[in-house]
This record gives structure tokens, C-alpha cells and sequence, in this order.
């Protein structure tokens, strides 16, 4: 029983090192979501295989050798097809471009203001205000640009698609009423028609309006 568990680790070592080897020298950080998927299925595969007595090795060989032929002919056909590739393993999405917020791109990838916001600051950027540029890359991270590095300050978030966020006003001694009546200075009487809104005490408002929104979408890759 230890010598049959033995030999299918082995086996099942290889056939990850194979694996390995198809997806090319890729970083970890690099994979896209479609590589984790079958590199996790081969690990699924060998987890099967090890604790049970009715998979012998020459069942888990074929199973690995096919999920490896498999891999491989996918590789293939992306390398050589655009339209294929951006279907298995999809293209990067810009969602901010020249500091113009593209909605649909966010809608279609499933980001949020709030997201964003979390993505930006784990850039060290810490206001979409000072955002230049953003790009969700197919792994799920985000290459960002800003307008200036030197930027630092920390702005909260009062508005996110139209609604007041009370609790982020009580920790900075504001309420509803003061932002209505800020809001309503700077031209903004609605806040229906307002998709976003941050404060900070040094800057002030930065308002998002549909003048600084998109739906086009961008390709930059493929």
C-alpha cells in the first residue's frame, strides 16, 4: 500500500511538472484564471488517484498523459488564435482611461467604486482623483497610473451610486445635510445623477458625473 502511494506521488509529481512546463515560464502572478483551472484539476486528479485502491497506475498515466494532451492543445490554439485566446483566457479591461471612468467596463467585470477603491490603494494610490489610468489585468490584478506620484492624501468615499454613505460621514463629524448642501454649491443638487463621490479635507469634493464616464470600450491587447 505505501509503495503503490509512493509511486503515484512520483507519477503525479511528473505529470505537475509537466504542466509546468506547457504553461511556459510564467510567474505565479501571471496565470490567468484558466490556468489555475486545469492546473487545479490535475491536482484533483492526483488526489483522487492516491487514496484509492481501484486506480492503479497505468489509470492515473492515462488520465494525466490525456489532461496533458489536453493542455497542450489548448496552448496551441491560443498562441496561434486571437479570437480563441481572448475567449479562454480573456483580455484586459480598461476601467479608467485618461482619468475617464468607463462604466461598462466596471458593470462587465464586476467592479465596483468600492473595489476600486481598494484595488487603487493597494497601488498606493489613495483618491481616484489622482488616478490616470486603470487597467484589470486578466490574473485579476491592476496596473495603475496616476497623476502624481507626489499625491498621498487619503480621501473617503460619501457617495457611491447615488447613495450617501452615513456611517463614513459620522467618523468625519459631517452628515447628510452638510453634504446636500456642499454638494448642491458645487452644482450638484441630485444626488441620483452622481455615480460617485470622495472628500478629503485638504482637496475637498471630487465628484464622478456622467461627463466623466464612458461605455466605450478599449482593446490594448490582442
Amino acid at each position: 500500500m505505501l509503495l503503490l502511494i509512493t509511486l503515484k506521488l512520483f507519477t503525479g509529481l511528473l505529470g505537475l511538472l509537466l504542466v509546468v512546463r506547457l504553461l511556459g515560464k510564467k510567474s505565479l502572478s501571471a496565470l490567468t484564471p484558466f490556468d489555475l483551472i486545469y492546473t487545479l484539476v490535475l491536482g484533483g486528479i492526483l488526489e483522487e488517484a492516491l487514496y484509492d485502491d481501484q486506480v492503479n497506475i497505468g489509470h492515473l498515466l492515462v488520465a494525466l498523459a490525456l489532461w496533458g494532451c489536453l493542455i497542450y492543445i489548448i496552448e496551441r490554439l491560443v498562441q496561434k488564435n486571437d479570437r480563441i485566446n481572448r475567449w479562454l483566457k480573456g483580455e484586459p479591461a480598461v476601467l479608467v482611461r485618461n482619468g475617464m471612468f468607463n462604466l461598462a467596463e466596471m458593470k462587465r467585470s464586476k467592479v465596483e467604486f468600492e473595489q476600486l477603491r481598494e484595488l487603487a490603494r493597494q497601488q498606493q494610490c489613495f483618491s481616484l482623483a489622482n488616478v490616470k489610468h486603470i487597467i484589470l489585468e486578466n490574473a485579476g490584478q491592476i496596473s495603475l497610473a496616476v497623476r502624481s506620484e507626489a499625491d498621498k492624501i487619503l480621501a473617503v468615499m460619501v457617495v457611491d451610486e447615488g447613495r450617501i454613505q452615513t456611517e463614513v460621514l459620522k467618523t468625519h463629524h459631517r452628515d447628510a445635510a452638510w453634504l446636500k448642501t456642499s454638494l448642491a454649491k458645487l452644482g450638484h443638487p441630485t444626488l441620483s445623477e452622481l455615480s460617485y463621490v470622495e472628500w478629503s479635507e485638504e482637496k475637498g469634493f471630487f465628484v464622478i458625473t456622467a461627463q466623466k464616464t464612458t461605455n466605450k470600450s478599449y482593446r490594448i491587447d490582442g
